[in-house]
């Protein structure tokens, strides 16, 4: 068993410490790794573009509806060249969806509380409605703010988790 764990133990570490590293990198340049989350999400749609219209160019004669279907694949590749171009867009829309989400949960948990006073405690429904109005709102006012908020959590836990996974392996041997 120890065999094994000694064959283990420097792979064990790497990961520790490339969580690490990542975790401070989130932490150090939070809006950084946002605007490249938004380009991923740009260049994924360029590509879903280009292979939708490729595969509508190519089977035409067999689809129906393909001057629709040719429309929808050059509209996502139109939306994936305007987010590769304008990142800050591709956030505030994401920070925009999350929000009206959150907020529409918000409206849920209030109506809950509204229609069933009388069978429940109505006090976490109208909790649990502010917290997500509070977080809908501030998505789509501070999109930006709000997932650099986010990446630094996350560079937080990371760095955390590769920590405790190097302490794991070289003090408490229960990694």
């Amino acid at each position: 068993m120890d065999i094994v764990n000694e064959k283990i133990k420097p792979l064990g570490l790497f990961l520790g410490l490339i969580l690490m590293i990542i975790g401070v990198v989130f932490i150090a340049i939070p809006n950084q790794i946002v605007g490249f989350i938004a380009m991923i999400i740009g260049a994924a749609l360029l590509v879903i573009g280009i292979v939708r219209v490729l595969i509508v160019l190519i089977n035409w004669k067999a689809l129906n509806n393909q001057p629709f279907l040719l429309i929808i694949g050059l509209a996502i590749l139109g939306t994936g060249i305007y987010m590769l171009i304008n990142t800050q867009a591709t956030i505030t829309l994401i920070g925009i969806v999350l929000g009206v989400f959150a907020i529409l949960m918000a409206l849920d948990r209030f109506f809950t509380a509204f229609k069933r006073k009388e069978e429940i405690k109505i006090m976490p429904s109208i909790l649990f409605g502010v917290i997500h109005l509070a977080f809908g709102v501030g998505l789509i006012y501070a999109s930006m703010s709000m997932f650099s908020l986010v990446i630094v959590l996350y560079g937080i836990y990371f760095l955390v988790a590769g920590l405790m996974i190097v302490l794991s392996l070289l003090f408490y041997k229960d990694f």
